[in-house]
C-alpha cells in the first residue's frame, strides 16, 4: 500500500506531461492549417470544408463539460459534495480535449470558407483562449493546485461565453442580443462589435424629412437605393464583423477596393457588364458562385439600378437623374423604395410609380412626346386615341399599318410607354424583340398579338405586368412555358390561346390553380361539344317514332276499301266538326257520303293535312262517338 501511496505522485506528473504535449500537438495543428490556407480566396469545398461544418455541432461539448466542471468545482468546496473533487480531473480532462476537437475543426472552417471580419477574429481568439484555461486548470488540477485550478476554470467560463457572444454576432445581426436587452447592459454587449450600421442611421433618420422634400429625380441613388440592396442580400456576408472571401461591401470605398487578391473586380465604374458583383447576381440560381447564396435573390429592379448606378461610374452623388432618361428608370427605383420600406401590396407602388413617372415630366414635354408620336403615327397609319373622355390614357390601334408595323415601328411609342393603356398589335409584323418595348408599358392592361410572330420568349420579355387584365395570343406560336410568364401578371383574368401549340389539358390545369380565364378555342370546346351532341340525338328518334302516326290517317290505303271504310273518313271529319257545330251535322255527312263514293275519294285527300294535327291528341275518343250513332 506505501508503495502504491509513493508512486501516486509520478502518475499525477506523467498525466501533466500528456496534457502539455497534446497542448503543443494542438498548436502545431492550428498553425499547419494556417499555413496551408494562408493564402486561400475562401471558395470552400472538399473533405476539409465537410469536417469544418461540423464545428456547429462539437463546439457544444465543451461548452456544457466547462460549465458542468465549474458548478462542481463550487460544491465540492462543500462538505456535503466534498466527494466530487475526485471527479475533477476527468471533468477536466473532457473540457481541454473537446475544446481541442471544437477549435480545430472550426479553424479549417475558417480557412477554408474565408470567414473574416472583427466578430470572426474576436470569436477565434477567445476560443484560442478557452482551450489554453481548459489546459492550464487540467495542469493545476493534476498537481493539486486546486485553488489555481478553480481560477483557470473561472476563466474558461468567461472566454467561452464572450466566443459564443461574438460567434452569435458574426451569424446573427450585430444587433442580435441587444435588440431586446435593457438600455444599460447595451453598450455592455456591444463591446468589441462593429456598430457602423448605427452611425449610418444617425444621417439618414436625421435627413428623412429632407428626402421628403426632395424631387424624387434628385435622389440620391447610392445612399437611398444602393446601400439598402447591399444591406439586405449581401453585407450579411460581406460586413465588418463578418467578411466572407476577403471582401467587405459595408462601405462605399471597400466596395470599389473589392475582394482582397482577387483578379475580379467587385466593381468597375463605368462598366456594369464586366462587374463581379454583377456578374455574379446574374448567373444560374443553381451555379456554385452565384449571389447570394441564401436568402432572396435580387430582384430585376434591383438589378437594374446596380448596373445603371455602376454603369454611371459608381459614385456616391449620382442621382436618379443622372442615371438617363428612360422613365423606367424611375419605375424601376420606385420598385425598389417599395421592397424596402415594407410596403406589402407592390402593385399599388407600382401604379403610383406609373403616375409619378409621368407626372414628374414638366408640361412642355409632355406635350413634344406626344406631339412626336401623333407625326409618326400619322406617318405609318397607326391611331393613338384617349380610352375616353374622362380617361387621357392612350389606346394604340396598328390595324391599319399591320403590314408594314413592326419592332422599329414600336419603339416609337417609348416616349409615351407609361400612358398606353389598351394596345392592339394583331396581324402587325412585331418579334420576341419588339415585346422588350411592350414590357415598358407598366400601365398595359389589355394587349393584342394575335396573328403575330411572337412566342415564349417574347412573352417572357414582358417582364411584371401589374396591370394587364387581357391577353389575345390567337394563332401564335407560344407554347407552355407562356404559363411562367402568366405567374408575374397578378391581374390577368382572361387569356385566348387558340391556334397555339399550348397543351389544352395543361391549359386547363392552369386555369384552375389560378384566377385566370384561359380559352384554347376548339380544343377546349371539343371537350363539351359531344356532349351537347348526344342530348338532342336521343330525343329526335322519339319523335318520329310519334310523327309516322299522322301517316295512317293520310294513307292512300283506304281507297281501295271504299266499300264499307267510307264512313272512316267521316269519322275523322266528324273529328273536327264537333268543335264548330252541333252532332246533327256529321248524321248529314254520313249519307252524303253513302250516295257519292267519288266526293268520299276527294275528301280524304284533304284529311290527310288536319288529320296530321289531332291524330296524336285523340285518335280513340271518335271511334266511340259513331259508333253509337249506328246502334241509333
Amino acid at each position: 500500500m506505501s508503495t502504491f501511496v509513493k508512486h501516486e505522485a509520478p502518475k499525477g506528473k506523467k498525466g501533466t506531461g500528456i496534457a502539455i504535449f497534446l497542448g503543443v500537438l494542438w498548436i502545431a495543428v492550428i498553425g499547419a492549417f494556417w499555413y496551408a490556407y494562408r493564402n486561400a480566396e475562401g471558395d470552400g469545398g472538399g473533405i476539409v470544408n465537410f469536417i469544418g461544418r461540423f464545428h456547429v455541432l462539437i463546439v457544444h461539448v465543451p461548452i456544457g463539460v466547462i460549465f458542468l466542471g465549474f458548478g462542481m468545482d463550487i460544491l465540492s468546496r462543500l462538505k456535503k459534495f466534498g466527494h466530487l473533487k475526485d471527479s475533477l480531473p476527468f471533468i477536466h480532462w473532457i473540457s481541454f480535449l473537446s475544446a481541442c476537437g471544437a477549435t480545430i475543426v472550426g479553424y479549417m472552417l475558417m480557412s477554408v470558407e474565408g470567414f473574416a471580419g472583427r466578430a470572426m477574429d474576436m470569436h477565434m481568439w477567445f476560443g484560442l483562449a478557452v482551450v489554453v484555461c481548459c489546459l492550464l486548470a487540467l495542469v493545476f488540477s493534476l498537481r493539486k493546485l486546486a485553488a489555481l485550478s478553480t481560477l483557470f476554470l473561472a476563466g474558461a467560463v468567461f472566454t467561452t461565453m464572450a466566443s459564443g457572444h461574438f460567434g452569435g454576432a458574426m451569424v446573427h445581426d450585430t444587433e442580435y442580443l441587444t435588440e431586446h436587452a435593457p438600455e444599460p447592459l447595451k453598450p455592455l454587449l456591444l463591446v468589441g462589435i462593429e456598430t457602423h450600421g448605427d452611425a449610418e442611421q444617425g444621417p439618414e433618420g436625421e435627413g428623412d424629412e429632407e428626402v421628403t422634400e426632395v424631387v424624387f429625380s434628385e435622389r440620391n441613388v447610392y445612399n437611398d437605393f444602393v446601400v439598402p440592396i447591399l444591406d439586405a442580400k449581401c453585407n450579411e456576408c460581406h460586413n465588418e464583423n463578418k467578411v466572407k472571401g476577403k471582401l467587405r461591401m459595408d462601405t462605399h470605398e471597400l466596395l470599389l477596393a473589392g475582394a482582397e487578391g482577387s483578379d475580379f473586380p467587385t466593381v468597375i465604374p463605368g462598366n456594369a457588364d464586366e462587374s463581379e458583383l454583377i456578374v455574379r447576381v446574374m448567373l444560374e440560381e443553381d451555379h456554385d458562385e452565384f449571389m447570394p447564396p441564401k436568402g432572396d435573390p435580387l430582384t430585376p429592379d434591383e438589378i437594374k439600378i446596380l448596373s445603371l448606378w455602376i454603369a454611371a461610374g459608381a459614385k456616391t452623388d449620382t442621382t436618379i437623374a443622372g442615371l438617363g432618361d428612360d422613365p423606367e428608370i424611375e419605375v424601376a427605383a420606385l420598385a425598389v423604395e417599395a421592397i424596402h420600406s415594407g410596403e406589402e401590396e407592390v402593385v399599388e407602388t407600382a401604379s403610383i410609380a406609373l403616375t409619378s413617372v409621368w407626372d414628374t415630366l414638366p408640361p412642355e414635354e409632355q406635350k413634344q412626346r406626344m406631339d412626336d408620336v401623333m407625326v409618326e403615327a400619322e406617318k405609318y397609319h397607326f391611331s393613338v386615341m384617349p380610352i375616353s373622355a374622362e380617361d387621357d390614357r392612350l389606346r394604340i390601334n396598328v390595324i391599319n399599318a399591320a403590314k408594314e408595323f413592326g419592332d422599329d415601328q414600336l419603339k416609337l411609342l417609348e416616349p409615351v410607354a407609361d400612358r398606353i393603356a389598351w394596345l392592339d398589335l394583331a396581324r402587325s409584323q412585331i418579334s420576341d424583340a419588339g415585346l422588350e418595348v411592350v414590357g415598358k408599358m407598366k400601365g398595359l392592361e389589355r394587349l393584342h398579338l394575335e396573328n403575330t410572330k411572337v412566342t415564349d420568349a417574347g412573352i417572357a420579355k414582358l417582364g411584371p405586368m401589374p396591370h394587364l387584365e387581357y391577353l389575345n395570343l390567337y394563332g401564335t406560336q407560344v407554347g407552355n412555358g407562356v404559363f411562367e410568364s402568366f405567374a408575374r401578371m397578378p391581374l390577368l383574368r382572361k387569356v385566348y390561346l387558340w391556334q397555339t401549340q399550348v397543351d389544352a389539358g395543361q391549359a386547363k390545369a392552369y386555369e384552375r390553380s389560378v384566377n385566370l380565364e384561359i380559352n384554347t378555342g376548339v380544343d377546349l370546346s371539343a371537350e363539351a361539344a359531344p356532349a351537347k351532341a348526344e342530348e338532342p340525338k336521343t330525343p329526335e328518334p322519339a319523335k318520329d317514332e310519334k310523327k309516322p302516326e299522322p301517316k295512317p290517317a293520310a294513307k292512300p290505303k283506304p281507297k281501295p276499301a271504299e266499300k264499307k271504310p267510307a264512313p272512316k273518313p267521316a269519322q275523322k271529319e266528324a273529328d273536327k266538326t264537333p268543335k264548330p257545330a252541333a252532332p246533327a251535322k256529321p248524321a248529314a255527312r254520313k249519307e252524303k257520303a253513302k250516295t257519292p263514293p267519288k266526293p268520299a275519294a276527294t275528301k280524304p285527300k284533304e284529311a290527310p293535312k288536319p288529320a296530321a294535327k289531332p291524330a296524336p291528341k285523340a285518335d280513340t275518343p271518335p271511334a266511340p262517338k259513331p259508333a253509337e250513332k249506328k246502334e241509333a
